[in-house]
């Protein structure tokens, strides 16, 4: 199964509708290695006929900038603000995710998101074998959507 197109679409419908910002995923795929120096990931689990979870990495500038936009006010810091904004971004890519797999014929279910906020921190990924990272750019920065997933017996 090929969960970047739907990655990509979830990504883009959030961001133009949430934020109203048009953005296009960039030409490569990610590493199995993410290294920000200061950031946030919000994450969120599901099952079901798939499980896994999806993340969205992002660098402090990042996290900010989408914060603020979807606040519609400026956002200097990581705060409770960034951690909210960041969670329920997660949880409407989630459900962007969720919606495509539907048409598929897979039924999840969804998790609570968390979100977790640090200095310099690295996800690593021990295998690309069933994990899609797709990286974006914003005018603050690249920041990544990633799904790490397996079949449910």
């Amino acid at each position: 199964m090929d969960l970047k197109p739907m990655i990509v679409t979830a990504t883009r419908c959030v961001f133009s509708t949430m934020l109203g910002r048009d953005i296009a995923p960039d030409a490569e795929d990610c590493s199995t290695d993410i290294s920000l120096s200061g950031g946030i990931s919000g994450m969120l689990g599901f099952s079901g006929d798939l499980s896994g979870m999806l993340s969205l990495h992002c660098p402090a500038g990042v996290a900010t900038g989408i914060t603020g936009s979807f606040l519609g006010m400026e956002v200097a810091d990581i705060n409770e603000d960034v951690k909210d904004a960041i969670g329920e971004m997660v949880n409407m890519l989630t459900g962007g995710l969720k919606e495509a797999l539907a048409q598929s014929g897979l039924d999840i279910r969804l998790a609570i998101p968390t979100t977790i906020a640090g200095r310099s921190f690295r996800i690593a990924s021990g295998s690309a074998e069933n994990r899609v990272c797709v990286p974006f750019t914003l005018e603050e920065g690249r920041f990544f959507v990633e799904v790490k997933y397996k079949p449910s017996a």
